[in-house]
């Protein structure tokens, strides 16, 4: 999975899969390509991922001379710590902001053991999702989107006594890589909800012959948790900087 998860970022940064293996950070020029996952948006003025050893850094064309020097002295790793204000100072001079620093998860094996939970467990694929898309509380989950070529592909839902406790959904970011989003209730939030609604759907992306993945925020322990607690491990992160 990790094989397939570099080539496709290769294709997203502009740079060869062989360029997150090396200890040096890369350089490259930032450019829109059909194939690069669904989610990523058009207004980019920085997109960056690491999956351990060096950084690969994709710049605007005005930017580049300022990137090149920033990280030529950092380790990988550090291209995304604080402090970040001499990198936000720049973005500054050309519209932009730091929009996004998120960490990504792969399981760590294709399968996943038995999933017994108390709650009510209804599968939707395809438009018939649409049904959930008249309450607004699962943004994290799904993309309330089915008229779009990025769109909800699939979703797990569980009730208890009738009632939506959590929402799993899976969007199709390429053809084969679908990302895994969840939302709990607050009140279901202590109750393994999560961790067993993105197991189901992890096990339903697979048999569909899909690579699920799992992202979340750099500072949300509680996502963190979901996603080791359902058999993914971290395996690299992304900083995006958009206009804004």
């Amino acid at each position: 999975m990790i094989s397939k998860l570099k080539e496709q970022l290769a294709i997203d940064l502009n740079c060869s899969k062989t360029d997150f293996d090396k200890n040096e950070n890369t350089i490259k020029e930032l450019c829109k390509n059909h194939l690069r996952r669904r989610n990523i948006e058009d207004d980019l003025l920085m997109f960056m991922a690491c999956f351990g050893k060096g950084t690969v850094v994709t710049i605007c064309e005005d930017m580049k001379a300022f990137m090149t020097k920033y990280v030529a002295e950092m380790t990988g790793f550090r291209c995304f710590d604080m402090p970040l204000n001499v990198l936000e100072n720049e973005l500054k001079k050309y519209g932009g902001i730091i929009s996004e620093i998120e960490e990504f998860y792969l399981l760590e094996s294709s399968r996943i053991g038995p999933i017994n939970t108390g709650f009510d467990i209804e599968i939707l694929e395809g438009a018939i999702i649409k049904k959930l898309y008249e309450d607004h509380r699962f943004h994290m989950a799904l993309g309330y989107c089915q008229e779009q070529e990025h769109k909800d592909m699939l979703a797990v839902v569980a009730y208890e006594n009738g009632e939506i406790v959590g929402v799993a959904g899976a969007s199709n970011d390429t053809d084969q890589i679908w990302q895994i989003g969840i939302d709990v209730v607050p009140e279901k939030q202590e109750h393994h909800v999560a961790t067993d609604i993105v197991k189901i759907i992890s096990n339903e992306v697979l048999k569909r012959g899909k690579i699920p993945y799992y992202g979340t925020a750099w500072s949300n322990i509680a996502s963190k948790r979901v996603a080791v607690n359902s058999g993914y491990k971290p395996v690299w992160v992304e900083m995006k900087a958009k206009r804004i």
